[in-house]
């Protein structure tokens, strides 16, 4: 979204893009579930919290933390948080019917524990250097 210039300030129907405290702390939750791959699956979810002046959820979250402040929704945040699951290692997909690359499919690495030792946060089944 382009920076708003002092006309377009002045010209913004506020009251219409005034989000219920109760939408805000549904983005807030979006934001930090793990339910969700890209930004368009959280957009299609607006009109069901009732934000109905945009289809696009950074200028909701956006918005949200203009009029509440949750530190969750500011603009940094959210890009961070959004970087993060765009660059996350999804599930290996099965082998392209007819493809010839000679590979046999996926198998799943041997000698993995459920839980990784150690309190780690953020790695996303990664293993840090020690």
């Amino acid at each position: 979204m382009p920076a708003l210039t002092l006309d377009d300030i002045r010209r913004r129907d506020w009251v219409a893009t005034y989000p219920t405290r109760e939408a805000a702390l549904a983005l807030v939750e979006w934001i930090k579930a793990d339910d969700w791959e890209t930004v368009s699956q959280l957009d299609r979810r607006l009109l069901g919290i009732g934000i109905e002046w945009t289809q696009s959820f950074n200028t909701a979250a956006e918005r949200c933390f203009e009029v509440y402040g949750y530190p969750e929704l500011e603009a940094v945040a959210v890009a961070r948080r959004i970087a993060e699951m765009s660059v996350r290692p999804t599930a290996p997909r099965g082998r392209v019917a007819g493809g010839s690359d000679g590979l046999t499919g996926a198998t799943a690495p041997t000698g993995l524990s459920a839980r990784p030792e150690g309190p780690q946060t953020m790695t996303f089944g990664f293993t840090p250097r020690r």
